[in-house]
């Protein structure tokens, strides 16, 4: 019962560990692959953005500007500062560095344009995440994809807008913003969704798969390796009894021998003395295959008027464990038996 719940035990642990490498290197596997995804999902973004922009190309436009804005790198990250005339009157606008430096246009008068155009033919969150995931299919890509676009208008106002898809917002990550129009008014936002298991491939899961398959296989080679172990390296000294209708005395090892007769065990350091009732119980150890006795079978050897109990078992067992400890022989108990041995040994009778 102790051996088993032991090799329960190892089983577990072998399995556990299996889980636990599994789950760092698909850990690994998954930010690797979600890296890589995301540059393919960013670089198709700017492609879905310009063909969305590109419809509005037949449009016509009539416009005047007077000077340019001056678009330097700006170590220090100052905001840039903007004048404009409509409708709507005169009005300078503060733009922040960040979205300064992520609009997609660098010239002024492109900027003035595309606040034109997007004015009269607003960009639609809808139609720019078709697009984008239509491109998007092509190169196989795993994830989500949600748009966000905001617009922020003369009153610097915002109203955002998103594309239909919104049950992956909360998990998303915003991949990627950028901004058109002359003022950066116009800002467009892509999210990505990444589930694990479509991330990874069928390759992917096999290998996690057999990780954890390797593990457990440890449980069954140990004791292979454990046997090739003292194959190599343990000489194997055998218990040697000669034909027990002439002689009474059992050789344990070289040097060590019970007399059965005499009672005693002795080598050529000590000798003990058993009684009467130890000197049964270890001769019917040797006489017994694998030298093996159950309770019940130690009970019948020693008291055969059924005067024996478990508990004088126990006692019995333990005075010839004090006994046999001077010459390294030891009784083992499991599953109701107690068994004589010196790992590894077998058995010989002179």
């Amino acid at each position: 019962m102790k051996k088993e719940r032991e090799n329960l035990e190892l089983l577990l642990i072998c399995m556990v560990i299996g889980i636990i490498a599994a789950c760092i290197t698909g850990y690994f596997l998954y930010e690797n692959k979600k890296e890589y995804w995301e540059v393919q999902a960013r670089d198709i973004f700017y492609e879905a953005l310009t063909e969305e922009v590109q419809k509005r190309s037949g449009m016509e436009v009539f416009f005047c500007t007077e000077g340019n804005i001056h678009l330097p790198v700006d170590k220090k990250k100052e905001p840039i500062t903007v004048f404009m005339e409509t409708e709507y009157g005169k009005k300078n606008f503060v733009i922040p560095y960040e979205k300064h430096t992520h609009n997609i246009i660098r010239s002024s008068d492109q900027r003035m344009l595309y606040t034109y155009l997007l004015y009269k033919d607003p960009l639609e969150a809808d139609s720019l995440n078709m697009i984008w995931n239509d491109l998007l299919e092509k190169v196989k890509f795993p994830g989500k994809t949600i748009v966000r676009v905001s617009v922020t208008d003369w009153w610097e106002h915002e109203t955002n807008a998103y594309s239909n898809d919104l049950s992956y917002l909360s998990k998303s990550d915003s991949l990627v913003s950028c901004y058109l129009g002359y003022r950066c008014e116009i800002g467009v936002t892509g999210f990505t969704y990444f589930s694990w298991w479509k991330v990874l491939t069928l390759k992917d899961k096999i290998l996690l798969g057999a990780l954890v398959v390797a593990c457990l296989l440890l449980f069954f080679v140990q004791e292979f390796m454990i046997r090739i172990y003292r194959r190599l390296f343990i000489k194997e000294i055998p218990v040697i009894a000669v034909n027990k209708s002439q002689s009474h005395i059992y050789q344990l090892e070289d040097d060590c021998f019970f007399d059965a007769d005499s009672m005693s065990l002795k080598n050529s350091t000590v000798n003990v003395k058993l009684t009467p009732l130890l000197a049964t119980l270890l001769q019917g150890f040797l006489d017994a295959q694998d030298n093996k006795l159950s309770i019940n079978e130690i009970i019948m050897l020693l008291w055969p008027d059924s005067a024996g109990t478990s508990e004088r078992v126990h006692t019995t067992i333990g005075r010839l464990r004090k006994c046999l400890s001077k010459i390294d022989w030891i009784v083992e108990n499991g599953n109701s038996a107690y068994q004589l041995k010196k790992t590894p040994f077998h058995r010989r009778k002179v």
